[in-house]
């Protein structure tokens, strides 16, 4: 049974969403996009935004900025993104049904987890825009210091494949709440959702001009990232793309730069861990979006008292879960495919050369004769420098490794330039917050892995990223501390 929605064509989204209006491309390019279940033509005429489009959209950010906007009360604002949440409650599943043709995420998804997290987004950031508390310092020495917060100015995105509507939502709404305005440019694989969702910001009473979405692939996301009136971008996607997004930063105008560019998760279990809960977080957290996750955990350390149990146990799941492997539309379906043939051709090139750095013990093939499924595949004790062990993979692929000793396995899981998410199992809570904290990640959960909350910040150290998204973390980036001197004896 289908789960997907009529109500947006994919058609209709074919022009950039730039002041409050859909408009089309004044460079006339545009390319087509497939439906990775069965690579057949899905739309084939979207945008692709050029330098003019880029100038347009800023200018018009820049006036929404000095104009209305910023005349807004924080209440003000949080009334708007209170109506926003409330538009989401009705138009959210389709439009994540319209993304998921494109995606390849499964829409059974929807109800479950994207639409609760992104209307606890919204609903989150909207009490925190009257809670920008400054700093009060008394005129101890003749000068009365005052410290308030202010937003930058113009904003900019750019977002990943995977979860292209949840990550819009996670950098705009921030981006709102503190007064700023925004331009989105999603990733070229996965546009449908964002450039649907856009005038529901305008319906909820925000001002035209104040979120606005550009497409096209990474020449777009550099003429943001070089714009000398753009003042803040937030990416996340790849090291080598983060990379050259911080450099265009640098190189024009030193805008402000958030990046959470992927991870290599370990998940370390003790031979005194809750065996299944141990197995659910980790399996789960390698099939979700078939692998397409920042934070999955991709590899898995186990102790090797307890090795051979564990690991018959995952690998009966992980073949067991090409059942659920199936058409993205259908709602029943758990498990889609990956999200073009490019990255289908380069999850399978990374298998192969796999099986010369490990030992493949289930998957590792194409999933059905048609579209980009890949099984659930994993590797055991691969060699120190295996291509499937150090590198982000981006697919349902885990490696696992067996230890004997604590301070053995922390040397192996920081063995790696990223460092986004870690997970700790044991029943030892000494252990638990020993070992925690020497791991070298951003987010560390314990007896979980791969799981994020919007209360606490999110990140990665190392390679995997500068600055943070989530709970108040997130606000700071987008707002820039302004001292003000007063002198008492003037």
């Amino acid at each position: 049974m289908s789960s997907a929605s009529s109500k947006y064509n994919p058609a209709d989204f074919t022009k950039l969403y730039i002041n409050g209006e859909y408009v089309p491309a004044k460079s006339g390019k545009t390319y087509a996009l497939k439906n990775p279940k069965n690579n057949q033509e899905v739309v084939n005429a979207v945008p692709i935004a050029g330098e003019e489009d880029v100038e347009i959209a800023v200018q018009a950010a820049e006036a929404a900025y000095a104009g209305e906007w910023s005349k807004f009360t924080a209440l003000q604002r949080t009334e708007c993104l209170h109506r926003l949440a409330a538009l989401m409650e009705e138009e959210l599943i389709p439009i994540l049904s319209l993304d998921s043709l494109t995606s390849g995420n499964p829409t059974s998804i929807i109800p479950t987890r994207e639409k609760t997290y992104i209307k606890n987004c919204i609903l989150y950031f909207s009490g925190w825009t009257d809670k920008q508390k400054g700093d009060f310092f008394p005129a101890d020495d003749g000068f009365t210091k005052i410290v308030t917060h202010e937003p930058l100015g113009v904003c900019a995105a750019v977002n990943p494949f995977n979860a292209p509507v949840p990550t819009m939502i996670l950098k705009v709404i921030p981006a709102l709440a503190t007064g700023n305005v925004i331009i989105v440019k999603p990733s070229e694989k996965t546009p449908l959702g964002s450039l649907a969702i856009a005038p529901l910001f305008e319906k909820a009473g925000i001002p035209k001009g104040v979120v606005q979405v550009v497409t096209g692939a990474g020449d777009v996301g550099a003429l943001l990232a070089s714009h000398m009136r753009i003042r803040k971008i937030s990416f996340t996607g790849s090291i080598p793309t983060g990379k050259k997004i911080q450099e265009a930063a640098a190189k024009s105008n030193l805008k402000r730069v958030t990046l959470e560019l992927g991870g290599k998760s370990p998940a370390v279990i003790f031979e005194d861990a809750n065996l299944d809960n141990a197995l659910t977080w980790t399996v789960n957290a390698i099939l979700a979006r078939s692998g397409q996750v920042c934070v999955a955990a991709t590899r898995v350390y186990i102790h090797s008292s307890i090795s051979k149990d564990f690991i018959d146990k995952y690998v009966e799941r992980m073949k067991a879960a090409t059942s659920d492997i199936g058409d993205p539309q259908d709602s029943s379906v758990k498990i889609g495919p990956l999200v073009d043939e490019g990255q289908f051709e380069r999850v399978r090139g990374v298998i192969e050369r796999g099986k010369k750095e490990a030992e493949l013990v289930v998957g590792g093939v194409q999933h059905g004769d048609t579209g980009c499924y890949m099984e659930p595949t994993v590797f055991l004790n691969p060699n120190a420098d295996a291509e499937i062990y150090k590198n982000e993979i981006f697919g349902p692929v885990a490696v696992i490794k067996t230890f004997e000793t604590e301070d053995e396995v922390l040397k192996l899981a920081n063995d790696t330039e990223y460092g986004l998410m870690s997970g700790v199992f044991t029943k030892d809570i000494s252990r638990a917050l020993r070992v925690s904290k020497r791991l070298d990640t951003g987010v560390v959960g314990i007896n979980c892995v791969s799981y994020m909350n919007m209360q606490v910040p999110f990140g990665g150290r190392k390679q995997s990223g500068i600055g943070r998204e989530f709970g108040e973390y997130a606000l700071r980036a987008y707002t820039e501390p302004k001292t003000v001197l007063i002198n008492m004896n003037a």
